[in-house]
């Protein structure tokens, strides 16, 4: 496994708009974002390891050092509601899907990344107030290779002969510069057609609720998710959905 390298981060991205930051071992790559000041348009932060790494709603990301992409990505946010989330969760699965040439990948609303129907990436976006300007943080994990094989959890270990991380970072940084200044994704029609349970019952949980059980029959531009019920269709903003043979 190839040691994370600036140079090869960079590649084709513009080196006065960026500034990259690498670490050996750090608490959270989201948390080093909130702690940097940046004079670029973006900051990104990768590290070999983190000892506080973390998911939504506080959950712990186990964050060993084996060779996983800890990444995140912050930036002036002057874009209108979208949920990021769901977005970069496009940008990941294209890439992954045109890399590998695998139809296995797919997405989990509102931010795993899987593939066969087990986890092997987050998404998190936390926004910081600093003055006037709300600076967005992406926070991405993948597992490239897992020390210990669970029956809910996978990883890309079939594919490190053609996933090289660097050029994966490169790619996922690429693609986000290119959506904050373009806004050129048309990324619902996207995300539908990556999503594992689209069409599926479902069991819509928040914390360790569960608030109903439906059919998922899309989300809508802000980001939330559609759940027919018997009679009626109810729209969700937050919580996650539970999904029968998805990890």
């Amino acid at each position: 496994m190839k040691e994370l390298n600036k140079k090869a981060i960079l590649k084709d991205l513009k080196e006065n708009d960026i500034d990259i930051r690498i670490f050996s071992s750090i608490d959270s790559t989201n948390n080093e974002c909130k702690r940097q000041c940046f004079d670029k348009k973006y900051l990104l932060i990768t590290a070999e390891e983190q000892t506080k790494g973390r998911g939504r709603s506080g959950k712990n990301w186990i964050s060993q050092k084996l060779g996983n992409v800890y990444m995140s990505f912050a930036f002036n946010n002057n874009l209108k509601n979208s949920p990021i989330s769901l977005i970069t969760g496009v940008i990941v699965h294209s890439i992954l899907a045109k890399i590998t040439q695998s139809k296995g990948f797919g997405l989990k609303w509102p931010n795993d990344i899987l593939l066969k129907n087990k986890k092997i990436g987050g998404i998190l976006v936390e926004n910081e107030i600093q003055g006037n300007k709300i600076k967005t943080i992406i926070g991405i994990g993948i597992n490239f290779n897992l020390e210990e094989k669970e029956s809910w959890w996978g990883d890309l270990s079939e594919f490190l002969k053609i996933i090289e991380r660097n050029n994966l970072i490169n790619g996922i940084t690429k693609n986000l510069i290119d959506y904050i200044e373009n806004e050129n994704l048309h990324w619902i029609d996207s995300w539908h057609h990556a999503c594992s349970h689209l069409n599926k019952k479902v069991k819509v949980i928040s914390g360790s609720k569960t608030i109903c059980e439906g059919i998922f029959i899309g989300i809508n531009d802000d980001g939330s998710m559609n759940i027919k019920l018997d009679d009626k269709i109810e729209n969700f903003k937050f919580g996650e959905v539970s999904i029968k043979g998805i990890y």
